[in-house]
């Protein structure tokens, strides 16, 4: 088994891992897991190996912790570098941040994330071992529990990694709670999802994974979602607009796409995603599933599925539901960059800060975490100041408020009409994306640009009229 998952700590702590909180671990038996003491020499290991996507920085014996990190992650900005800081103070906190370091993690934040790391790649193992490749079935579900506990990790601590394979990234295990309480489990059978080898996204690396996310409902995710997808695509990625609001999701809906291949029809029969691509300007949309009832045995399924997404696009834009639950883990897990939306009520605020304080218990890496400001306007209650100085300082940017034009035009499937008028809230979001996705350096924004004919070759003319009495067409 190749590492993928590196360890910088002084020689002490690798020989007592109780000095880091892993009392009773034998860190050099875990094949998984590669051990530095020496910064020089993980920095060039590093540097050369692409094996590894994770490193856990608690010291070394020549560099200060902090330096390491900050070091490591502009050797290689891919490499999620997570620095363990057990007492950290906000001096250190801020260095971090201004370094790019994807998490700054507590003691028991760093455990949960060894236990998750350490059951995803005993499952790992198990998937490997003679008999599967033999047309046996993959184990989920209490064949999985079992195998774990055969391979010695026990129940162990809930934590986040691995969400879908050790059942609970935010404390909770699906397929336990049926079973204990007695409630009734999904009776659905998913096909397996093919491997992604087969299938090499466009630009030849995983696609860029955005989730749009919030602490509260009514923050505007759908609508921002949808919209993002949509300027991706314009942008020339090859784009999927992944509904991941497993029980009330609606972006196939806003996007005007209403007979879009739900998740769960992919996962019944995977060849279907075959025929998954965009249309011209629309993006590609898999939809949230057509029952409620199915959306825990989608989440069990989900990791699969995202592989194989992942493979066949530039960009994923994901929307995201109100209650964090596992589904959330997987994105997070996975996301190269995730819109946090904070809307203009202060509950909406304050369910931001909850959110962070559930993703620093669970060693969430809040790092690629961009925040925004939603539905700004003049006078508005909050601005992205307000928004940053709530959160400690992390940086926030602004959407502006598109006004009742948005909700009317989405409500009606008209996406491109709402682009076509220039409205604020698509114009804003527009310079935020060209920021964050990758290779955007030097493209132009087409709703800066004063020519309409350039902005119909980009976004085409809409094929629907609004409708609205009075409201001039923007074609």
């Amino acid at each position: 088994m190749m590492p993928t998952v590196a360890l910088c700590a002084d020689a002490e702590s690798i020989r007592r891992p109780d000095l880091i909180g892993l009392a009773g671990e034998s860190l050099a038996r875990q094949e998984w897991l590669r051990l530095f003491s020496s910064g020089e020499e993980a920095r060039r290991f590093l540097c050369t190996d692409r094996s590894v996507a994770e490193a856990w920085v608690a010291g070394c014996d020549d560099v200060e912790p902090i330096n390491l990190a900050a070091a490591l992650k502009r050797d290689r900005a891919d490499l999620r570098v997570c620095l363990l800081a057990f007492q950290g103070t906000g001096s250190l906190m801020s260095r971090a941040t201004a370094a790019g370091i994807d998490a700054s993690l507590t003691r028991q934040a760093f455990v949960e994330r060894y236990t998750a790391a350490k059951r995803r790649h005993a499952l790992a193992g198990v998937a490997r071992e003679p008999g599967l490749a033999s047309g046996k079935a993959p184990m989920v579900g209490d064949d999985a529990a079992r195998a774990m506990r055969e391979h010695g990790q026990g129940s162990g601590t809930p934590a986040f990694g691995g969400a879908a394979a050790s059942g609970g990234a935010f404390g909770r295990d699906p397929v336990a709670e049926g079973r204990d309480s007695g409630a009734p489990r999904s009776a659905v059978r998913f096909a397996p999802v093919p491997a992604t080898a087969s299938r090499p996204a466009v630009s030849g690396r995983p696609a860029f994974v955005l989730p749009v996310v919030s602490g509260s409902g009514g923050a505007g995710k759908s609508t921002v979602a949808a919209l993002s997808a949509l300027f991706a695509q314009g942008l020339g990625y090859r784009t999927l607009l992944l509904d991941f609001d497993l029980r009330f999701g609606d972006a196939h809906e806003l996007v005007g796409v209403p007979d879009a291949l739900a998740v769960d029809e992919a996962l019944s029969a995977p060849a279907r995603l075959e025929g998954l691509a965009p249309d011209g300007l629309v993006p590609a949309v898999l939809a949230a599933p057509k029952r409620l009832e199915d959306a825990e045995a989608v989440v069990r399924e989900a990791p699969r599925l995202l592989d194989e997404l992942q493979g066949r696009f530039d960009v994923v834009v994901a929307n995201t539901g109100a209650s964090w639950a596992e589904e959330h883990a997987l994105l997070l897990e996975r996301c190269s960059k995730a819109l946090f939306l904070v809307d203009q009520r202060p509950s909406s605020l304050r369910a931001c800060r909850h959110a962070l304080e559930l993703c620093s218990r669970c060693g969430i890496a809040t790092g690629p975490f961009l925040f925004a400001a939603n539905r700004c306007a003049k006078g508005a209650p909050l601005t992205s100041i307000d928004v940053s100085c709530a959160l400690r300082g992390v940086p926030a940017v602004e959407l502006r408020d598109g006004g009742s034009e948005v909700e009317e035009l989405m409500g009606a499937g008209q996406p491109l009409d709402l682009i076509a008028v220039k409205n604020d809230l698509c114009t804003s979001l527009e310079h935020v994306l060209v920021d964050i996705l990758p290779g955007c350096e030097g493209r132009t924004l087409s709703l800066a640009e004063p020519s309409d004919g350039r902005r119909e070759r980009r976004f085409g003319r809409s094929r629907r009229r609004s409708g609205r009495r009075g409201a001039p067409c923007p074609c």
